[in-house]
């Protein structure tokens, strides 16, 4: 019994990571030839930040996550579901990456004429060698031991690119890695 129940959860949990990579896959195929958004709409980056860290907060205990959000910011024109995903990307990345413990930053903020909608964390960051090649479709990292496809920050980038955004991508002074969309 032992045996069958331990097959079976490495049978589900294989499943699990073949249904995350075909969504990552179906999604980025469906991106692609956009050329711009379909149909867009004003959107609440604030509203969306509170649903992300909610839900992250609901799935996992390992991780304290503080939120730093400018309420008075203005609506953008978007997709909530892309925008969401993509923030619940870069959330999902901190969560996997960062040592247990450390704690997580979901920020919304004004940068001169900018906002920035992101995700810090208080880990050990990227190694400066990777750092240009993360948002690369399949990049993994030499060090990386975590489960994962590769396709996260391709998906947000593209993501960013429909929405006039930009993602950037950084090791934090001290410390850390950050990864925010900037409009």
């Amino acid at each position: 019994p032992d045996q069958r129940r331990h097959a079976l959860n490495q049978t589900l949990a294989g499943l699990d990571r073949s249904t995350r990579l075909v969504e990552q896959l179906l999604r980025l195929a469906r991106l692609d030839p956009l050329s711009q958004l379909p149909d867009t709409k004003p959107v609440s980056l604030v509203d969306i930040a509170l649903r992300v860290v909610a839900g992250a907060r609901d799935a996992t205990s390992q991780h304290p996550i503080d939120t730093e959000l400018n309420e008075s910011l203005p609506a953008i024109d978007g997709d909530t579901d892309l925008i969401e995903i993509a923030l619940r990307n870069l959330l999902d990345n901190a969560l996997r990456y960062s040592p247990s413990g450390s704690t997580i930053r979901v920020f919304l903020r004004k940068q001169g004429n900018d906002t920035l909608l992101g995700v810090q964390d208080n880990g050990l960051g990227v190694s400066p060698e990777e750092l240009p090649h993360l948002a690369e479709r399949f990049f993994r990292g030499a060090e990386i031991s975590t489960e994962g496809s590769g396709l996260g920050l391709a998906i947000v980038r593209r993501i960013a690119e429909l929405h006039g955004a930009t993602l950037e991508l950084a090791n934090r002074d001290g410390g850390g890695f950050e990864a925010r969309l900037r409009w």
